[in-house]
């Protein structure tokens, strides 16, 4: 019974999970990622399939998460601290634009979400080389994974595109 009640209400609990730590990030989200303590955390659950979280580790501190069906091509990323309908990443000269649209949430404060390829050009040269920026406005802010998270990043992408 018990597991049955987390598979039913598990996915609801993690995006209010990424809204409240949306809303204590919310406009400045991508400046205090530059502070120690964040990485990049690489989750498998057999119900919900991989997961890739940037923020503070145990904590409801989540900046950007990406969500594949295990062997499916697709992700979904969902970004707090933003606000528009464009979610875009960098990985060194390769840049991904996608379309967002406001995650729905209690709180629907600064949750986008977006859906790509494991093959969109910023993801893959991300897992090659670990380094990732978000762009909002004019500006690059670094969600660049540390030598330490380079194996959660591959962990992930492989089990999306296996």
């Amino acid at each position: 019974m018990p597991s049955r009640l987390l598979r039913r209400y598990l996915p609801n609990a993690l995006l209010l999970v990424l809204t409240l730590g949306g809303l204590t990030l919310s406009g400045c989200a991508y400046d205090r990622s530059r502070e120690p303590g964040y990485a990049w955390s690489y989750m498998d659950n057999a119900d919900e399939g991989p997961k890739l979280a940037y923020g503070r580790p145990n904590s409801d501190d989540v900046v950007m998460m990406m969500a594949c069906a295990p062997r499916a091509s697709a992700v979904t990323l969902t970004a707090t601290g933003l606000t528009g309908d464009q979610i875009a990443l960098a990985s060194g000269h390769k840049v991904t634009r996608l379309k967002a649209r406001t995650a729905a949430s209690a709180m629907n404060d600064g949750v986008l979400q977006a859906q790509t390829s494991v093959d969109a050009s910023a993801l893959r040269a991300f897992r090659r080389t670990g380094d990732l920026d978000l762009l909002v406005a004019d500006e690059r802010h670094s969600l660049d994974a540390a030598p330490a998270d380079q194996r959660q990043v591959k962990a992930f992408f492989k089990a999306c595109s296996a």
